[in-house]
């Protein structure tokens, strides 16, 4: 086995293999080949229409300013409370989303996401089409819109970046002490409430979401004690997440347990890459299995046939994730998208459980 990253492959939507080749290329160079909590590939034009402020009830709740915060970079002090808010890191706006605020520019990870955010948070944005950014960063759209905070909390903490957004207005970056792109859920939502004075109004948002997890649990019990991994397939590689991956606490969190397959790969690197050849060694009650591009069983076990040589593959404990969407409602782990993975996720969960 090798080391592959941080926080594993992202899975997107791929066009075609010299495509996926620069990506890969370019995460790896930045220390980082996916995971939102992995979901970041780097596609995308510019903006497709603009919102010019953020809107939806920002006073609502807020706290006192100034507000402080600590960064990666040190002491960030937010003013006043922001009125136009530009998400550069890849999931933020969907906790602005959830807060009700409507960036002026949101990140878009993944080009098939025509508004720059998942089903999960359309319904969030009404009838606005905040610009939208890609990588390379559009720095001038930025100004253009002239902001008054930028958040790029889900993000590689890249220096040279961060100057940049600071040089155009106050930025609040990678929390300090979070490894990059890999912010827990829980802390990107209190970090970025925080910074807009709705502090009180994003522990609510955690509180809510680990109180549906928790729900969803009882009301399976046949994941209680279920010992779980999760595979991705991905130009031509099958690679597994470790037990401190986003997606395997979310799976933790419903009841399942890191199968010791998982825990013995240590959690150092929150991916892995297995050989096709000792697919055989994978042991787990439930395995779970993603496609970078949402192929279909049958399309993943062709071009992988040792998949079938997984333990309980005969047995329907192997659970295959087709539906793009799904997979990176997982990986993107917000407040917004956990709800949808889930709700999608606990059918075919629980028949693997049950096999």
């Amino acid at each position: 086995m090798t080391s592959e990253s941080r926080q594993g492959p992202a899975v997107g939507l791929i066009d075609t293999d010299a495509e996926f080749a620069r990506i890969v290329d370019e995460l790896s160079r930045r220390g980082f080949l996916g995971g939102l909590a992995g979901s970041a590939a780097l596609l995308g034009l510019a903006a497709c229409g603009s919102s010019g402020s953020a809107t939806g009830g920002n006073d609502a709740g807020a706290d006192g300013f100034p507000v402080t915060l600590q960064d990666s970079f040190g002491t960030v002090t937010v003013d006043k409370q922001p009125r136009t808010i530009v998400s550069v890191g890849r999931t933020d706006h969907d906790v602005l989303l959830a807060l009700g605020v409507v960036p002026a520019a949101l990140y878009r990870f993944v080009p098939s996401m025509a508004k720059g955010v998942g089903p999960w948070a359309l319904d969030k944005l009404g009838g606005a089409s905040p610009a939208i950014l890609t990588k390379p960063i559009n720095y001038e759209l930025i100004a253009s819109l002239a902001p008054d905070l930028i958040l790029d909390v889900q993000s590689f903490g890249d220096k040279q970046e961060h100057s940049t957004l600071t040089g155009i207005t106050t930025t609040v970056g990678l929390p300090e002490g979070a490894a990059p792109n890999a912010v827990p859920w829980q802390q990107s939502t209190t970090f970025i409430a925080k910074a807009l004075g709705r502090a009180a109004d994003g522990d609510r948002l955690v509180a809510q979401t680990e109180d549906y997890l928790s729900a969803q649990g009882k009301a399976h019990p046949e994941f209680a004690g279920k010992t779980v991994c999760v595979l991705l397939t991905y130009g031509g590689k099958v690679g597994v997440y470790s037990a401190s991956d986003t997606r395997m606490q979310l799976l933790t969190a419903l009841g399942f347990t890191p199968a010791p397959f998982v825990t013995g790969l240590g959690d150092k690197e929150f991916f892995t890459d297995l050989s096709v050849e000792r697919l055989s060694d994978v042991a787990a009650d439930v395995v779970v299995v993603l496609s970078q591009t949402g192929q279909s069983q049958s399309q993943q076990v062709a071009q992988f046939p040792t998949l079938t040589s997984i333990a309980g593959y005969q047995d329907g404990r192997v659970a295959f994730v087709s539906d793009l969407d799904v997979a990176l409602a997982l990986s993107g782990a917000s407040v917004l998208s956990i709800p949808y993975a889930v709700k999608a996720l606990t059918p075919m969960l629980s028949r693997a459980a049950a096999s």
